[in-house]
């Protein structure tokens, strides 16, 4: 398994110190960012108030490759800082994920019809990024999990937000060899609605054990539409 490591309201270990010296005097313009990651044993999580470019964001995004996600929050402030790049309210957290509250969300996000239902999970940030990589084995030696990537943006319009998800749900019973998959490449209507690119509930799109690059599919989450993407870009 790669590097594994969602949230509702966070309540581990934060931190808060954004220097002054680098927030913005217009604060109106700021944004509500949120990077999250949920791992087998624990969900870390890093929000701030900035005004970040797509490109920015997106950069910031590639700096997270160089470091174990459990150094996810210093990664981010420390490119924050190299880069000029104004923020504030900068919160970090750690704390336990609880295996079927993991799975409900990965449900969710796979079969729900509208965006409406992740706000409790999500909160309300702008821009919301999001990789889960979760396994857990039973007594009865089945293995249950999750990959997902998510990405939550505001329309130019400000008025409404779209979504991307890519993720897919297992279950492997090791006794028997038997897996029982479903994969999903998703996005949001205007209405709000959620429809399907890709699904497959029959052979695994994503190994369900092994090297899954799951920030790389966040990377490029804006372009995949197939599952021949997914593959040149997910499994190493």
């Amino acid at each position: 398994m790669n590097q594994k490591n969602l949230n509702k309201n966070i309540t581990g270990t934060q931190r808060e110190d954004a220097p002054k010296s680098i927030i913005q005097q217009d604060r109106d313009k700021f944004l509500s960012y949120r990077f999250e990651v949920m791992e087998d044993d624990n969900i870390y999580s890093v929000s701030f108030n900035g005004k970040l470019t797509e490109n920015e964001a997106k950069k910031l995004l590639a700096a997270l490759r160089n470091c174990l996600y459990e150094n996810m929050a210093d990664c981010i402030q420390t490119y924050l800082e190299q880069h000029n790049l104004a923020y504030s309210g900068f919160i970090s957290s750690k704390i336990p994920s609880e295996h079927n509250k993991v799975m409900e969300l990965a449900e969710l996000l796979l079969h729900s019809d509208r965006c409406s239902g992740f706000e409790s999970y999500f909160g309300n940030a702008d821009t919301y990024y999001l990789i889960m990589d979760h396994q857990k084995w039973d007594a009865e030696n089945c293995c249950h999990g999750c990959y997902f990537a998510v990405k939550k943006t505001l329309t130019e319009s400000e008025s409404s937000c779209k979504y991307n998800i890519i993720g897919q749900a297992f279950r492997y019973n090791e006794v028997t060899d038997d897996e029982n998959c479903y994969f999903a490449i998703r996005e949001n209507r205007n209405n709000g609605s959620l429809y399907n690119i890709v699904v497959s509930d029959s052979e695994p799109v994503l190994p369900s054990f092994g090297c899954v690059d799951m920030l790389g599919i966040l990377l490029n989450i804006d372009s995949i539409q197939t599952v021949e993407q997914i593959e040149k870009i997910a499994v190493k």
